[in-house]
Parts: structure tokens; sequence; C-alpha cells
């Protein structure tokens, strides 16, 4: 990749380059720990969403056939790492498919830093406060789920823009770089956000372009990245936009906000009105990581002024604007929950690798800011990292292992012919067993449907309790494995009762959620 001036590394020396390979060797061991983490961390019902999701594509689309309320790219890419592990290990291939995630969020971060600083001092800092990050050491980054996949892509985008408008506009990074953000878009709509501040900046970056130069050389081929990017979405969206708008918007809009409404006891600390929301988004930006980051960007900003550095670029309001954006989408759904404040990550890091850039001469004598910021990050993740620890001692006892056994077992249990009916369908394809169209993806269509206006749940894949004794009369179940939700199941297994289905517990299903039950028709 040819940089320019403001591109290359200030500090070049060997004792740099050798400091540099210590800081990736630390990134290793980190990922190591997170991966060790990732296997064990506790089953969650969001995997229902996307680890099922990926085995259903072999025979089905989303939203005609299943129920998926989210954008496509997050169900196709977990869908390459099933395909991968030959229909074995359903769960362990999806959270893998996230821990790619992490690596190339964490090389992109990594080879930025180092790219505007030349430091492996401030390059381990920015890697910490990716890989040391307490909100991503839990639910965000821990479970097979969209939450964590768009953050690479942003990031690569962001970066390969503020690469590609330095002092001449490069083409093929800024198609790249529409193309990232489109795919960003396409895994999880909430990334659609970080499109704006880029799309504007390209008209005016770089200031020292033509205009002319400026739209073919920036702004068009941004634009067709993006097309390239959003091409099979738009497709979609354009065949059946009413169906894909009844997903990906309509759900989270209406019934998915009433089921919480109505539900809002069941889960303690849900966050539904605006207050509440603020309240949570203050509790994760200003603790822990996010507050350790906060305070080394604006140390390093602070310190570019008292220099007299410029430190207010048009790639620095780019990354202003970002940051705001990403706080506004994240204040925006009701009910919130803490992975939803996960996306001013990137714009905040963003910002603390161009500040430090612009201080990059001066970052020796800041060693000890940095170094303190990153002990501070290692020690909050130190009890995070270590429960790896437990995998390397039972590797056969952690979560992924568990499923794929609950999965082989539940198909050697299971002689009758017909689909399992479960929450938790992760297990019954996991040992290669039908399960109903309608619970493909776990609970949320189920759980709505009393609280869906008519014409939005025609066009849902989707039973609700009350449907549930037509449902299985018209075609019974093989078996029903319960026990995780029980008042959602309490119709099933009242039919299983009514109609001499036979219940026997089932431990290698179970989870946080509950103790497992297997009701197996009747000879």
């Amino acid at each position: 990749m040819n940089l320019s001036a403001h591109d290359i590394p200030r500090h070049t020396g060997a004792d740099s380059r050798r400091g540099l390979w210590v800081v990736i060797a630390c990134a290793a061991v980190l990922l190591l720990l997170i991966l060790l983490r990732m296997v064990g961390y506790g089953l969650s019902r969001d995997e229902m969403m996307y680890a099922s999701a990926a085995r259903l594509l072999e025979t089905g689309a989303p939203y005609a056939d299943f129920f998926y309320n989210h954008v496509p790219y997050s169900a196709y890419y977990f869908r390459l790492f099933d395909l991968a592990f030959a229909e074995n290990y359903l769960l362990l291939s999806a959270r893998l498919a996230v821990f790619v995630a992490w690596i190339v969020f964490a090389a992109s971060v990594g080879w930025f830093a180092w790219v505007r600083t030349g430091s492996a001092l401030f390059t381990g800092f920015a890697l910490a406060a990716v890989l040391c990050n307490d909100l991503l050491l839990s639910v965000p980054g821990m479970v097979a789920s969209n939450n964590l996949l768009p953050l690479p892509l942003v990031f690569l985008g962001y970066t390969l823009f503020i690469c590609g408008t330095q002092s001449a506009p490069k083409t093929l990074l800024l198609l790249l770089s529409g193309l990232c953000l489109s795919l960003a878009t396409g895994t999880k709509i909430s990334a659609v956000v970080f499109v704006p501040p880029v799309a504007v900046a390209a008209f005016f970056l770089p200031s020292a372009a033509a205009m002319r130069d400026r739209l073919l050389r920036s702004v068009l081929p941004l634009a067709l990245g993006g097309l390239v990017g959003g091409a099979p979405f738009l497709w979609q969206l354009a065949t059946d936009p009413a169906t894909v708008m009844a997903h990906v918007v309509g759900f989270h809009r209406g019934p998915h906000v009433a089921y919480w409404v109505a539900n809002a006891t069941s889960e303690p600390g849900l966050a539904l009105s605006l207050g509440a929301r603020l309240q949570l988004a203050f509790q994760i930006w200003f603790g822990g990581a996010f507050l350790i980051l906060w305070l080394v960007t604006l140390g390093l900003g602070l310190a570019g002024v008292m220099a007299g550095r410029r430190v207010v670029t048009g790639h620095v309001l780019t990354a202003l604007a970002a940051l705001l954006l990403a706080i506004g989408i994240s204040l925006t759904p009701h009910p919130a929950f803490p992975q939803y404040f996960v996306p001013p990550l990137v714009p905040l890091l963003l910002l603390c690798i161009l500040w430090a850039g612009a201080v990059a001469d001066d970052l020796d004598r800041m060693a000890p800011f940095l170094l303190a910021g990153s002990l501070a990050l290692l020690l909050l993740a130190a009890p995070r990292l270590a429960s790896g620890a437990r995998t390397l001692m039972a590797p056969a006892e952690t979560v992924s292992a568990k499923s794929a056994r609950a999965g082989a077992a539940l198909a050697e249990a299971v002689t009758a012919s017909g689909p399992v009916a479960t929450f938790l369908p992760v297990y019954a394809l996991e040992g290669g067993l039908p399960v109903y169209p309608e619970l493909a993806t776990g609970q949320f269509a189920y759980r709505i449907v009393p609280h869906t206006a008519p014409d939005l749940l025609s066009h849902y894949v989707a039973f609700g309790p009350g449907e549930v004794a037509a449902r299985f009369d018209a075609e019974p179940p093989a078996a029903l494995l319960l026990g995780f939700e029980p008042e959602l199941e309490a119709p099933m297994v009242a039919w299983a009762k009514a109609n001499g289905y036979e219940a026997e517990p089932f431990p290698l299903a179970d989870n946080r959620y509950g103790r497992a039950m297997l009701w197996l028709a009747p000879p």
C-alpha cells in the first residue's frame, strides 16, 4: 500500500521495532485468552437467532422461510463457518466466526496505531483498549451475535478513508472503504450511522485536491464500493420490500417494544425509558475500559493543543461526527441492553489514534501516562480473561463441547419422525434434527405474536402461545426439549401431557436458563 508522508511512522528505530514485536506477542496471548473465554462462555438466547440461521440457510432463506429480525449479512457470515465445520459443532463454529472478527479488529487497530505514530507503547495501549475492553469481554463479544461483527468493518472503512484522502485521493483505498462500510451496514443496521460522515467528508477531502478530482477519485469510488457491498441486500430489499422491512424495522419498532413493556419485570435492569437508557449509557461509557480510553484520548488532544499542533483536521471532524452519531444511535433503541452501547468505541479509538499521531514526536515523554493506561486496562480485564483457564482444565465441559454432545444425544434419543419443538433449536440442529420453522431461531417470533398487528404478523413465519395446540395437532413434534422458559413453554407442556408424551431429564442441555426436560412422543 502506498502511504503519503503523513502516514510514515515517526519512530522507525530498531528499539521501536523490537517493542512492536513485544506488543504483537502480548496481543497474541490476549487473543488466545479471549478464545478460551469464548468457547466456555454461557449460552445466550441471541445465539439461537444467529447460529441457528447458519444451519437453516442450507435449505431456506431468511425472512421468507424463517424469522430473522436483522439485516442478512451476519447470517451469511456464520453460514460460511458452519460449512467449514461440515455440519458439526454448530455453536463452536459460530463463536469462532466472532473470534475471527476479534482478530481483524485487533489487527486493524494495531496497524493504524503503528502507521500513525510509530510508537510501540501507544500501539500497545490501542490494542489493550480493544482486547481488554470489559464490555466486549461480556455478551457483546463473547457469544455468536452481530454485536461485534460490524466493528472491524467500520474501523477498516474509516482507516482506509483516512489513508485514501491524505495528500491526494487514492481510488482503490476509497473503493475498499465504501465496501467495508456497506458490509458493516449489511451486518448490523445501526452501522448505517457511520456512512454519512465519510460520505460528506469525501466531498471536501483531501483539501489540496481540486473539486473535480475529489468527485471522480473520492466520492465516486466510495459510492461504487458501497453499491458493491450493498448489492445483495439491496436486491433482496427490492424483490420483497414489505417482508424485509417488517423483519428489520417493523419488529424493533412495534412488537419488540410492546413485548418488553408488558414483561418489563421479567428482565432486571431493563432500560425502557430515556432516563434509564441514559443511566445505563453513563455506566458503560464513563466506567471501566471506556473511561480509560476517554481519559487518554482527551489527554492526547490536550497535549496537542498545548504543543501548538494541529488537532482539528478534516479527519478528526469526521471521527467526531461519527462519535456523535454513534452515541445517538446507541440511545435510540428501547428497551436498551448493554450491547447496544458498543458503537462509540470505534470513533473514540479513531480520535485517540489521530490525536496520538499529532503528538507522535512527544509520545516518548508521555510513556508513563500510556503505560498506566495500558496496565489499568489489563488489570480491569484480568478476572474475565483468567476465566479462560477453566477451559484448559476441562475442555470437554465447555458450553460449545456440551452443545455438540447434546445434539448427538438428542438425535439418538428421538426415534419418532417429525420436528423438535424447543426455544433452543441449536441443540436439535447440532444433531441434524428438523425443527419447526416458526421456532427455528428461538423464542423471538413466538413471544411477540400476541403483541403484533395482523398486517405485520402476515410477514412473519410464526405462531404464538394461543396457536400451539393447532400447530402441533397439524404436525405433531417428535419431541419437545423444554425447561428454559416456563411461562412461554406452558402451552407446549400442556399439549405434551394431553397427548401422552413422556418427560425425562436431559442434563446435557442444562444451561443458565434452566434444567432441560425431553418430552418424547409415545410409541
